[in-house]
């Protein structure tokens, strides 16, 4: 099967946010600019090809999840094997701490740890709110604050910043659909080729083909997986036009765990269970 080329990157939905807080990092959050169209607001946020080496080099790592912020400059690195690693410059020594267990919101998408240990205490909330570093023009799905006290500190200090979910760097490979909610998927059922799709970590993209049309995507990492955008592609028809409109419906603008074992990919939610086998 050969690889088709990659079309050109869907622009970011994201949205630049308010001036930050008295104290806190130069990151834009809040919610003034949502009245504008998320595209006028798209267009004003720089490309950044340095940060996506940046973010495969951290995926290679087995980094989850990362957040960053200015003035002063700190980072926060998020590994579910590993712990949570924070560093500041100048402000709170750098501390690494053991993932706790997430507490959830229950009416708001957002998610707060909080480790405790000898070397001092890390409070981390990660928001799915828009936010833009005002310094390098980089757009982000999701606002984060972290409170950080070291043994030495009488008080925690409080940075604020933006963060994104790097996803599973395994993921960026041709995958073959095996089976659809159980029932197996054969060659003869198609004229050309079986559904496969490749994904593109580095710049959130699908390319596949659904049984009849080639199409294309938007994926987005999240903490427990991945949520695909809608799918879309060309308008030719086929005797598989009915499976592909099936695939199609079971992917589009859904979110999924997944899991990779033994060269093969499963996507499971409520509604669906999909398995693909690598290919290459």
């Amino acid at each position: 099967m050969k690889r088709f080329a990659l079309l050109a990157a869907f622009g970011l939905s994201l949205v630049a946010c308010t001036s930050p807080k008295k104290g806190s990092t130069r990151a834009t959050t809040g919610q003034a600019d949502t009245s504008r169209s998320v595209e006028a607001i798209a267009e004003k946020v720089t490309d950044a090809p340095a940060a996506t080496d940046r973010w495969n080099a951290q995926r290679a790592k087995g980094i989850d999840f990362v957040a960053m912020g200015n003035e002063p400059f700190w980072s926060l690195e998020v590994d579910a094997e590993r712990g949570m690693r924070f560093k500041s410059i100048g402000v709170v020594d750098s501390l690494n701490t053991p993932l706790p267990q997430p507490n959830l919101a229950q009416d708001a998408p957002v998610v707060r740890y909080r480790a405790v240990t000898e070397a001092g205490e890390l409070v981390v909330t990660i928001a799915k709110q828009p936010c833009v570093n005002d310094m390098s023009g980089e757009a982000f799905l999701y606002t984060v604050t972290v409170l950080a006290k070291t043994g030495a500190m009488n008080d925690a200090k409080e940075f604020t910043g933006c963060g994104v979910y790097l996803g599973d760097y395994r993921l960026n490979d041709i995958w073959v659909l095996e089976s659809l909610d159980g029932q197996a998927v054969e060659n003869a059922q198609f004229p050309k080729d079986r559904p496969y799709f490749e994904i593109h970590l580095s710049d959130n993209q699908l390319l596949g083909f659904a049984g009849c049309n080639r199409v294309r995507g938007k994926v987005t990492p999240e903490r427990e997986g991945i949520l695909f955008g809608p799918l879309v592609g060309t308008k030719m028809a086929c005797p598989a036009i009915e499976f592909e409109q099936k695939f199609i419906r079971s992917l589009s603008e859904r979110a999924f765990k997944h899991r990779i074992e033994n060269r093969r990919l499963t996507l499971e939610n409520r509604m669906n269970t999909l398995v693909f086998k690598k290919v290459d």
